[in-house]
């Protein structure tokens, strides 16, 4: 696993900053294999995914954000150190809210549904 990319990642998810989000997971995907590589292809889809939302590309951001949580639900509670069922959560609310967004034109997607990406803390031994 790349930490450098995640870490990477994570700080520009979190400062809203999606497309060098994107940008940052495709290099931790450049350098990944096995296991790791679905879990950073899911990582950029997701963040492509919230590049889209920001764009006002609802439909585009819905396919990518649902592309994501697909891959991403295959690692668990957590994937290495970082939090994969909040991603996850935070993710499927979004896109829930899309849909409304979408059903519904007249409707303003709420952006404090924004998610935010994080670590597990590392128990002491």
């Amino acid at each position: 696993m790349n930490n450098i990319a995640l870490d990477r990642t994570i700080s520009a998810f979190n400062n809203r900053n999606f497309k060098d989000a994107a940008r940052q997971a495709a290099e931790g995907l450049a350098t990944a294999s096995g296991s790791d590589e679905a879990f950073w292809m899911g990582l950029q889809e997701a963040c492509e995914g919230f590049t889209y939302l920001m764009d006002g590309k609802y439909a585009h951001a819905e396919s990518r954000l649902v592309l994501a949580m697909r891959t991403m639900r295959n690692f668990g509670f957590r994937y290495g150190n970082f939090e994969v069922t909040s991603a996850l959560a935070g993710i499927r609310r979004v896109v829930e809210e899309i849909r409304l967004v979408r059903a519904h034109s007249s409707k303003v997607f709420d952006l404090s549904l924004l998610p935010r990406l994080k670590m597990a803390a590392k128990a002491d031994d």
